[in-house]
């Protein structure tokens, strides 16, 4: 009995009170909410492969600690006075984790690679403002496309229109450079550990899938002399309820979300462990619009007014996101979006219209408007889905949930093979523009088969604005005008919500809810 207790108390000592245990100075355990689909960092999608491919990359611009947008491989940039050429020069002396230099050449093929159709990218639409982007996103000669290596350390852009906030948009993952060297070598299989070379503050050594991805420092990196940490292990699943426990039992360091039905108890239990921002994100619904029933205003109108996204946000999520009517989240730097007429309106008198409106569409009781609705096996996102489910009944849908994981939902979004899936959108840069890219005609991240030739002509016409100001304005009509068409079901805006450890160091609760790797560090103990 008494070596049975003795067993017992390191177990006890992890899962009571306000500490979680020990851990390994020099290594960060962070637990991610699900599995990436690829660390191809211009095919890679969802917020858990976001934040490792920004710990094996960097780009010409990156952000600092407390997410600000700053040079990364850069030293310098210029902009002609007219807005449409911008030269960046390269830190000297910048190599690949392999030790092969990396120079502006390498740049210029990795957005080539980027806007190439048979690369996928979904990020591509965000800089079709590059010349000829477009057409090179279409397959016109990745020649054409207007980036090019002026030296060995120079690279260059020319625009087709003014973007004030190009060094923004050069701040996302889909950006970085990626190794020709290696791509071309090994195609498809560059991403494997012991294969993959990058060029950020650690590289791949392992990736067990569905269990654990572990990263090393990389010392070829241009700042190792920074960097505090050894190695960088990342624990991925869908059952964020198992990454709690883990983080309770000393076993993880960093949890990137939690259930929210847990922030009160782990709040109380960890004070000062548990940390909440906003992070640039969209929780929305995705009809089909290609096809019946959703190419019918009156039903996808029908199934946005009828959702009680208050009640939502208060019982499940308890009051830590913004109920979402339009696009555009409250936390886009310089935006002020104009209020839904919608969201004012008792929820009984949209109940009544909603009904109407599938009424007049020919659903009742003799032919109910019968879908699926996909949704991902997170405990979230589950009664999320129940909840809209029976708020959907209520008016006379029918719709029969679908659980899958995270990759099955993407694949499914991708190959349009859905009615209506979950889905979220988190902006790789702070600017309205990449919300927008949901919805506009031709864009990459239109998923939804959404098309509305007015609406891009007045997104069009907003960015094309000299003053920014004016920008921002007419983008917020344009959004008012978007949503009065339904193309999607937005939720709500997203929180990041996070658990971290004591013994970080270095975490400060930035915007977009992340801290890279590289400016953290662990005590030991």
């Amino acid at each position: 009995m008494a070596l049975l207790l003795v067993l017992l108390l390191p177990l006890i000592a992890g899962c009571s009170g306000g500490s979680n245990g020990g851990g390994e100075a020099g290594v960060l355990r962070r637990g991610t909410a699900s599995e990436p689909p690829s660390l191809d960092p211009q095919v890679a999608i969802g917020n858990s492969a976001s934040t490792i491919v920004n710990d094996l990359f960097m780009g010409l611009a990156t952000r600092d600690r407390e997410g600000r947008t700053v040079l990364g491989i850069a030293e310098s940039y210029e902009v002609s006075d007219d807005g449409l050429v911008w030269k960046f020069r390269l830190k000297p002396g910048l190599k690949w984790s392999d030790g092969t230099p990396l120079g502006a050449g390498d740049v210029v093929w990795s957005f080539r690679r980027l806007m190439l159709p048979e690369t996928g990218a979904r990020y591509a639409a965000n800089l079709y403002a590059i010349k000829n982007a477009r057409a090179v996103n279409r397959g016109a000669p990745p020649e054409t496309l207007g980036v090019r290596a002026l030296d060995d350390r120079t690279v260059e852009f020319t625009l087709e229109r003014r973007v004030p906030y190009f060094l923004r948009v050069l701040n996302s993952n889909a950006t970085v450079p990626v190794p020709r060297h290696v791509i071309e070598r090994e195609g498809r299989n560059w991403t494997r550990p012991g294969v993959m070379v990058s060029n950020g503050a650690f590289r791949l050594v392992e990736w067990v899938p569905n269990t654990r991805i572990v990263l090393e420092k990389n010392g070829n990196f241009h700042d190792a002399q920074a960097v505090r940490l050894e190695r960088v292990i990342y624990f991925p699943t869908d059952d964020t309820a198992s990454l709690v426990r883990r983080f309770r039992a000393g076993e993880v360091d960093v949890v990137l979300n939690f259930p929210p039905d847990q922030a009160e108890f782990l709040e109380r239990t960890y004070p000062g462990q548990v940390r909440a921002v906003s992070n640039y994100g969209l929780y929305y619904y995705m009809l089909n619009t290609r096809r019946p029933p959703f190419d019918d205003l009156r039903v996808r109108r029908a199934l946005a007014i009828a959702i009680d996204r208050d009640g939502l946000v208060q019982r499940i999520l308890k009051g830590d996101s913004e109920p979402a009517w339009t696009l555009v989240p409250s936390d886009i730097s310089d935006y002020r979006r104009l209020p839904s007429p919608e969201a004012e309106r008792p929820l009984t008198e949209r109940q009544s219209e909603a009904r109407e409106l599938l009424a007049a569409a020919g659903y009742g009781p003799a032919k109910p408007l019968a879908f699926q609705l996909q949704y991902d096996t997170k405990e979230e996102s589950r009664q999320i889905a129940l909840a809209v489910a029976d708020m959907w009944k209520a008016v006379g849908a029918q719709p029969a949930l679908v659980a899958s994981d995270f990759r099955g939902i993407t694949n499914a979004a991708r190959a349009g093979r859905f009615d209506a899936i979950r889905y979220q959108w988190f902006a790789p840069y702070d600017d309205p523009s990449t919300f927008f890219a949901l919805v506009r005609s031709g864009s990459p991240t239109n998923l939804s088969g959404y098309s509305n030739p007015e609406i891009d002509r007045r997104v069009a016409a907003a960015d094309a604005a000299a003053d920014p100001a004016d920008r921002m304005r007419l983008l917020a009509e344009a959004e008012r005008a978007l949503m009065a068409d339904w193309p999607v079901v937005p939720l709500y805006f997203t929180s990041a919500r996070r658990l971290v450890a004591d013994r970080v160091e270095g975490w400060v609760d930035a915007p977009g809810g992340n801290v890279a790797s590289r400016f953290l560090s662990v005590k030991a103990g």
